[in-house]
């Protein structure tokens, strides 16, 4: 039987391999269970997927000392490779970004462990991103972005 977070990586990927680039998806679970490798003939990205069951906006997302941990190991073992957060939003859809945009809405503290982000999104509207004391991202995330963004990021283009 699945579980709902198969079901909605399953989804997630399906929008994926569905944009109409050949797309090469690597499970690095050694990492961690949540992160994949993304590759194309021009980019490569690494996406860390996070899961929020509640049915509707807002969304609320913790992020724990692994996944931490995870965002840092893909740094020294690849670097150049552009690290996003895709953040899913039950069934209404996926937000994801960079991850330094979600570096502008946490604590400035040494560690992102135990933080919580909340992913929030009117009807007809797009995504809000706000962090600890409501901080928000200062863009909206549209829903159409995933996977577009995935590949349509400079940083992480093959030179």
């Amino acid at each position: 039987m699945l579980n709902d977070q198969e079901f909605l990586h399953g989804a997630a990927f399906l929008r994926l391999i569905n944009y109409g680039e050949l797309v090469i998806i690597t499970h690095v679970s050694w990492i961690h269970p949540s992160i994949y490798l993304v590759e194309t003939d021009c980019i490569k990205s690494a996406i860390l997927f996070k899961v929020s069951n509640k049915p509707k906006s807002a969304w609320s997302f913790t992020l724990s000392s692994q996944e931490e941990s995870a965002l840092d190991t893909l740094d020294r073992k690849y670097p150049g490779v552009a690290a996003f957060i895709a953040l899913i939003c039950h069934k209404d859809g996926i937000c994801c970004i960079p991850k330094e945009q979600l570096w502008s809405v946490l604590d400035n503290t040494p560690s992102i462990s135990g933080q919580h982000i909340s992913v929030s999104r009117k009807a007809h509207g797009s995504y809000h991103i706000s962090g600890p004391g409501r901080q928000r991202v200062d863009q909206t995330v549209p829903m159409s972005d995933w996977p577009r963004v995935i590949f349509s990021n400079k940083q992480n283009s093959y030179e």
